[in-house]
């Protein structure tokens, strides 16, 4: 077969080509974007109950549709939070179920029990939910907030417009509100007219929603029948409401006013110190970053010329800039790689040995990339650290291939043969190593939830790249050598690169002097070593530990949490004190204020929960002065210190999947009474310890006035408790009335009587009508009610269906949070005499535990496969062993050199030592297979150990050199996030086959001596 080939490597050379131009295309393809996309099995359902308590909200909306998610298929948990006139609950659907079908029977289902709400809930939306991250960021800034507030229509224009570009899959605007009508009844002028507020209702959706005229046919002609409707806002003032006692007709201006006034504010934002309105573009799963920013930033830039002269367009956040200077450094240390591995194969490999090597290294990575789109893989940091890690690698099998041709052409074998016989010793040890590292990181691609996802593309690519470097080695290396040797004529001089005698030396050395050595105490030099290596394992509690480090940005982001009830311009005027503050600090040049509901999802960051009392501040720093984690170190215990009322929480971007709080503490029951208690003892215990921060997910109780009825003047006077109700709504949130459209806009229309600030509630100044002996007669609401302060549940959060409260408990300096809080938590859970109350333990540490293990069992799995592949290939139980024991000392070199460098045990760190496992048993494998060879040549066995490693120590250590000089340019680059990977593979490689040269030729000469 192979013969049949090198006769025709012209024409495969053709087919070689077209693979290239078909790599280059998939390259250029690819979507380039910073970090994987992680999709999200989640989707919401979130329904408005306007002047809804809380108890009413959970009781009448909540609990009947979890009833109704409890028999749905594919669900594997739903959460709700209900709060004020509001209800939000997140189905969180099962991974092996379809998304899109699983929310598609909740939306029926939702619908169905959506028919026996009270009247007033709004529809419930549903929605599956995507894991759009910003595009870009913008604030329009100006000198004060009043040149903003005319901005909302155009803003809306702005969203609508960016919004139908290629590839946006939202905006967000924060900073500015939109008008609404005003109908302001009074009471007095209602009764003097004698008028009741349905007629004006009635009246009003009347004018505004006219019944259809329908069509009519004249002279054979169809006409369209229509009112005309006067559309101007001031002429809502003549719609006539009715008539008085006299008869005269009754307009609305007669009864009370029609304004047009701004909704309430949710954001207040101000960019260094100016107010401003933010607006932020969000961009589709899939979709290529730079592409789609470009559209954006063109579209802003021909809307930006509407704007008035005094506003200013500051570009706040790219993501594309971010993709720009991340992919530059990847490239050029991908680059680096590419010239490192040249230069390294040219100094122990003959001149077209070394060309050879040196295409096969771009044909691997190409040939590699095109089944990338089919496996959902774009280019990211991850997938090119991928590129870069399998670059080392891939060069071995070329290296190994050309380096045993090149040996029996100096055996005196012409092309054919040479070629023949070389690819022929080797391609056994080829395959089954290649297999070796598709099984290492295979189990890998399975890997569950976020952390899977995030790391999923580089197994994915380090299995695509290396399978095709196997086929450049096995078929383009030989055709080539071939093509090589015959335009030489058939020489065969010994041109073993520039340092091919000092190699030949090494190899004599090695051969005749440390083999001799280790054939005359094969046992104790085994003992010696194994006893060494497991001795590094103990450097582990030496070591720091970081899961996921922090990212080198310049974005440090400040969440605040004011005591319930403050104002949210109260909470702006603290959140400026803070950033004034913070911006003493030399590092800090320029801030942000996001009152409110807090950040538009930029830089990783939004608030769990959000209201009037809540904000965001961004500070970024100057990196030649300070650091993001240097800011934070300095400045959470002044802050703390100088705003004692709030709770204050300064976290930079982390570079992987979005984590939570490191322990939580959920607590299960039905009375919230009891479970309040719980959370209070269990919180001041924990606080106890010195946490730095503990929070729960329901807050601290609102204030709130409480009107107490009396029902026995409430029956004389038949008067309901929804009367009474629906008068104060009317004097102090109104009641929403539909919309008004004018023809360009749409505003929405609220209604009051005597309306009142909600501040100056004066029961006093509130009338309704009761039956008198003389006919109805207004009486105060204070013969009805009185008020008292209270404080009332903000939030009530179910889990599956059950009220539920987690505590989320932030460490500080404490170095075993975990097991203290379990000691706290099996206490409270003894004294527990009620079975209908649970607390579990969870939070990140939980999920960090939860990856370890299965990486443990990912580890045995590959571990079983790679042994189960050697023991095929040498048909032995005990040969794979010997293998394997390649991948102990790297493991143990791994931890060697984190524990040297001082660099963190973390997620891509354990990933680089499961890496290691495919990597290093190649050695193993090649040297070994060529013992068994000579062996079964008649060779006695310490002269084919011998013969062995001065045939295979070449192509080891090049092999070697290859890897770790490719990842040279990641260990140096100081990374947080790469460097633990690339040194755990440098120090893995280089212990391993150091000690591989040594320990596993005395394990075979101990394992085979009675054989």
């Amino acid at each position: 077969m192979l013969s049949w080939l090198l006769h025709r490597s012209k024409i495969f050379m053709v087919l070689f080509l077209l693979l290239v131009i078909v790599g280059v295309y998939t390259f250029t393809a690819l979507p380039q974007r910073e970090l994987p996309e992680t999709a999200l099995n989640i989707g919401s359902i979130t329904t408005v109950y306007p002047g809804a308590s809380v108890e009413t909200v959970e009781r009448t909306v909540t609990n009947p549709i979890e009833a109704q998610l409890q028999s749905i298929d594919g669900i594997e948990e739903f959460t709700s939070s209900s709060s004020a006139g509001f209800t939000s609950i997140i189905v969180t659907v099962a991974e092996e179920k379809d998304k899109a079908e699983v929310i598609s029977n909740v939306r029926q289902a939702v619908a169905e029990v959506a028919r026996r709400f009270p009247d007033g809930v709004q529809t419930p939306n549903v929605r599956e939910i995507e894991n759009n991250t910003p595009l870009v960021s913008y604030h329009l800034t100006a000198d004060d907030s009043e040149t903003l507030m005319p901005l909302y229509r155009e803003m809306q224009r702005w969203k609508d417009e960016v919004e139908g570009l290629q590839g946006v899959a939202n905006v967000v605007v924060k900073g500015v509100t939109d008008e609404q009508i005003t109908l302001a009844i009074e009471s007095e002028l209602l009764a003097e007219k004698g008028l009741i507020l349905p007629d004006i209702l009635t009246a009003i959706e009347d004018e505004l929603e006219p019944t259809p005229l329908g069509k009519q046919e004249v002279d054979g002609t169809i006409f369209q029948l229509r009112i005309e409707q006067e559309r101007k806002v001031e002429a809502l003032g003549e719609v006539l409401v009715g008539q008085d006692n006299d008869g005269n007709p009754v307009y609305l201006r007669d009864v009370g006013s029609i304004e047009m006034e701004s909704k309430k504010q949710e954001d207040i934002v101000t960019y260094d110190g100016k107010p401003s309105i933010s607006f932020t573009a969000f961009v589709m799963q899939g979709e290529d970053i730079p592409a789609v920013d470009q559209r954006v930033k063109d579209k802003i830039e021909e809307l930006s010329s509407s704007l008035p002269v005094e506003v200013e367009l500051v570009d706040y956040y790219s993501q594309a800039n971010m993709v720009k200077d991340i992919f530059e450094g990847l490239f050029v240390s991908l680059a680096i790689a590419v010239v490192a591995v040249i230069v390294i194969t040219s100094l122990g490999l003959t001149i077209s040995g070394a060309i050879v090597v040196a295409l096969a290294v771009p044909l691997s990575v190409l040939f590699g990339l095109i089944p990338l789109p089919f496996a959902d893989v774009d280019l990211n940091q991850i997938s090119i650290i991928g590129l870069i890690i399998a670059l080392g690698i891939l060069v071995d099998d070329s290296i190994v291939v050309n380096d045993n041709i090149q040996r029996r052409y100096q055996l005196g074998d012409q092309a054919l043969n040479g070629t023949i016989n070389g690819v022929k010793e080797i391609w056994t040890s080829i395959v089954t190593s290649t297999l070796a590292i598709v099984f290492t990181f295979l189990p890998l691609v399975f890997l569950s939830g976020g952390n899977g996802a995030f790391i999923r593309a580089l197994p994915t690519v380090l299995i695509t790249t290396i399978l095709a470097s196997t086929i450049v080695a096995l078929l383009f290396v030989p055709m080539m050598r071939f093509l090589f040797y015959k335009k030489q004529k058939g020489t065969k001089k010994s041109q073993n690169g520039l340092l091919g005698k000092p190699f030949d030396r090494l190899a004599d050395f090695y051969a005749n002097k440390v083999l001799s050595v280790v054939g005359r105490r094969p046992g104790v030099i085994s003992i010696i070593g194994l006893l060494c290596t497991t001795a590094i394992f103990g450097l582990i509690a030496l070591t720091p530990f970081e899961f996921f480090p922090s990212a080198d940005r310049e974005e440090v982001t400040i969440d605040v949490t004011l005591p319930i009830g403050t104002t949210l311009e109260d909470t702006y005027d603290t959140l400026e004190d803070m950033a004034n503050l913070i911006q003493e600090d030399p590092g800090v040049y320029e801030t942000s204020i996001f009152a409110g509901t807090g950040l538009p999802q930029l830089f990783n960051s939004s608030l769990d929960q959000s209201g009037d009392y809540t904000g965001q501040i961004v500070a970024r720093v100057d990196r030649e002065n300070q650091t993001a984690q240097g800011l934070i170190s300095e400045w959470t215990e002044t802050l703390r210190d100088q705003f004692p009322q709030a709770i204050v929480f300064l976290e930079t971007i982390e570079q992987g999947p979005p984590t939570g709080a490191p322990v939580t503490v959920t607590i299960k029951g039905p009375e919230m009474v009891e479970l309040i208690s719980l959370r209070d003892r269990i919180k001041q215990q924990i606080e106890g310890l010195g946490t730095e921060l503990v929070v729960d997910n329901i807050g601290k109780p609102e204030p709130t006035i409480l009107y107490v009825p009396n029902r026995e003047r409430l029956a004389d006077a038949n008067v309901t408790l929804d009367q009474v109700s629906q008068r104060i709504r009317l004097a102090t949130d109104g009641i929403p009335l539909g919309s008004f459209e004018d023809g360009l806009h749409q505003y929405d229309m609220k209604v009051y009587i005597d309306r009142m600030q909600q501040e100056d509630v004066d029961l006093g100044q509130l009338q309704l009508m009761k039956s008198g002996e003389q006919g109805p007669e207004p009486v105060s609401l204070t013969e009805f009610l009185t008020s008292e302060d209270s404080e009332t549940l903000q939030r009530i959060a179910h889990i599956d269906g059950e009220r539920a409260i987690v505590l989320r408990a932030f460490p500080g300096e404490i170095e075993n949070l975990e097991e203290e809080v379990t000691e706290i938590v099996e206490e409270e859970r003894q004294s527990l005499e009620d079975d209908r109350y649970t607390m579990t333990l969870g939070g990140e540490n939980d999920n960090q535990n939860s990856f370890f293990a299965e990486i443990t069992v990912l580890f045995t799995i590959v571990i079983f496969l790679v042994y189960l592949l050697i023991a095929f290939q040498f048909n032995s139980l005990t040969m794979p062993f010997l293998v394997l024991v390649a991948v102990y000392l790297a493991i143990a070199g791994a931890i060697l050199g984190l524990f040297v460098t001082q660099t963190p045990i973390s997620f891509l760190a354990v990933m680089g030592m499961v890496s290691l496992t495919g990597i290093v048993v190649r050695n193993s494998i090649v040297l070994i297979e060529f013992i068994e060879q000579r062996k079964q040549e008649g060779i006695d066995q310490l002269t084919a150990v011998m013969e062995a490693g001065q045939a295979r120590i070449r192509p080891i250590i090049l092999t070697a050199v290859t890897s770790i000089v490719a990842l040279i340019p990641i260990a140096v680059s100081g990374d947080a996030l790469f460097t633990p990977l690339a040194v755990t593979i440098i120090s893995g490689i280089l212990f391993s086959t150091l000690l591989t040269l040594i320990i596993v030729p005395a394990l075979y000469l101990v394992v085979t001596k009675n054989k």
